[in-house]
């Protein structure tokens, strides 16, 4: 890791700690602040997502098989996912009645979230287990 990209993120963590101390000191003054700051946050992780795998396949140029296999399995994932979502509204008391579809994608982001941490556990697991069997 490059010391530019370094010193970046140990400013944005401290810019995070920062809002996070002032949050729990105050809340209604810091609340529309932090949010801003997530928005930010999540442009430059959005700008990421997007800018580097392009500058990755112009330098290499055969990774587009790769990349484009990640993005079906990526599809297929999230597809699963909104087929196993219900899109039943929860019996809880909100202001803010939501439509049907807001309700569906909230399901589709749980169960894909669900779905993804199983496979970072399995992965962690059958990781561990194959290094072990590597080194008998």
């Amino acid at each position: 890791m490059s010391k530019l990209l370094k010193y970046l993120l140990y400013i944005l963590f401290a810019i995070s700690i920062v809002f996070i101390i002032g949050f729990f000191v105050d809340q209604d003054t810091m609340l529309d602040s932090l949010l801003y700051y997530t928005y930010v946050l999540v442009g430059i992780s959005f700008l990421a997502i997007i800018l580097l795998p392009l500058i990755n396949l112009a330098k290499n140029p055969k990774g587009l098989k790769k990349m484009l296999m990640t993005l079906v399995i990526a599809v297929v994932f999230i597809g699963i996912a909104y087929l196993l979502s219900s899109g039943d509204p929860l019996l809880v008391k909100i202001n803010v009645e939501a439509s049907e579809n807001v309700l569906k994608l909230t399901d589709t982001g749980l169960i894909l979230t669900y779905i993804l941490s199983a496979g970072a556990c399995l992965a962690i697991i059958s990781g561990g287990i194959v290094k072990i069997a590597r080194n008998r």
